[in-house]
């Protein structure tokens, strides 16, 4: 199942208006602009690189205790509680596994790979005639967020060329991948949109389709 959205926040600023006001250097609006979509939009593992992280997956799944998240539903954060002083380590846990949780799905669900067969060639699907990726991947990354000084445009820190960016919460929430994207000028919603209304109206498969996707499917993976 796919789920696209759009959406827009009631009551906010125009993009010219976000534009000036970054632009504008007698104003720390800039400032509080780039935390808050570097809170939300998120192009890097939370705890560790990918090796540790992987390390330490491949290590727990091995456990007896241990699920994959991808097939569970998120464990909900401690109740409230009067006493702060009591429930701040339990709290602290919780968010240590949430860190951890979303790291792990990172790392199952948002790498986008390429397969190659013994040859080296590349056998995905994602790929077209001439060998370029139909997703757009790898991605530009960034080590800090950039900003145009003379457009005010943004150019997010992101640290993974062949993740998706997200936000932390949405991730484990959904237990999927996921692909959260700020949208900045008249172009990219234009773009979006279009996206999204050619992918929610495009029609059906016809069965004689299905039965020969299906049949090719069934004979990769029993090969």
């Amino acid at each position: 199942m796919h789920l696209h959205l759009l959406l827009w926040i009631a009551g906010c600023l125009t993009l010219q208006e976000i534009c000036d006001k970054i632009m504008d250097i007698n104003s720390d609006f800039q400032k509080k602009m780039v935390e808050y979509l570097e809170s939300l939009c998120i192009g890097e593992f939370l705890t560790s690189s990918k090796t540790d992280i992987s390390e330490r997956v491949s290590n727990e799944s091995k456990l007896s205790g241990y699920h994959d998240p991808t097939y569970t539903l998120p464990n909900p954060p401690p109740s409230l509680c009067s006493d702060t002083s009591s429930c701040s380590d339990e709290t602290k846990a919780w968010w240590i596994q949430f860190e951890n949780t979303v790291d792990d799905l990172l790392l199952r669900s948002n790498q986008h790979t390429h397969t190659t067969n013994k040859h080296r060639n590349n056998m995905s699907y994602c790929t077209n005639a001439k060998g370029q990726c139909k997703r757009r991947f790898p991605r530009e990354t960034f080590e800090q967020t950039m900003v145009n000084p003379k457009t005010g445009a943004l150019n997010l820190k992101k640290g993974k060329a062949w993740m998706n960016t997200f936000t932390a919460e949405l991730t484990y929430l959904l237990q999927s991948n996921s692909d959260i994207t700020s949208l900045l000028s008249g172009t990219a919603i234009k773009a979006i949109v279009a996206y999204v209304s050619n992918y929610i109206t495009k029609p059906g498969l016809k069965l004689t389709v299905y039965l020969i996707l299906s049949r090719a499917y069934l004979t990769r993976i029993l090969r």
